[in-house]
């Protein structure tokens, strides 16, 4: 009987320890910092051979980011394009562009690949976030 009152006496003991211990966390002393998302439009343009063209713009509404580049996949993968953005700041909520200036890409149906990649300004941390957009109609 004492070895059952023993065993059964280790037993809470342990599992007393696990439960307390579990709820000593250290708590971070810096807020967590707000993942970067980004709200992609687009319009259709005409391109110099009177064909129909698209341009991209983006912005990041949550939080200031450093952009190195974004890659567009388009809908078909007949390109897939890497557009450097040059390590630029752009503030929470700050237009920018997804292609040089006076161009555009081919418009197609479907669904548009974007990945950017990029730095959030609020503690350094380097981020690569994949968003989408669907396009209708040529």
């Amino acid at each position: 009987m004492k070895k059952v009152n023993y065993l059964l006496f280790l037993g809470v003991l342990l599992l007393g320890t696990s439960i307390i211990f579990s709820g000593c966390k250290k708590k971070s002393s810096t807020p967590d910092q707000p993942t970067p998302v980004f709200i992609i439009t687009s319009i259709t343009v005409q391109l110099q051979d009177g064909s129909a063209g698209i341009e991209f713009f983006t912005v990041c509404s949550t939080t200031d980011v450093t952009m190195t580049k974004v890659e567009i996949v388009s809908p078909i993968h007949d390109y897939d394009i890497t557009y450097n953005l040059g390590n630029v700041l752009y503030v929470k909520n700050q237009i920018f562009d997804l292609q040089a200036a006076n161009t555009a890409y081919t418009k197609e149906s479907g669904t548009y690949t974007f990945t950017f990649t990029g730095i959030r300004n609020a503690d350094g941390a380097a981020f690569t976030i994949v968003s989408t957009l669907v396009v209708a109609g040529k």
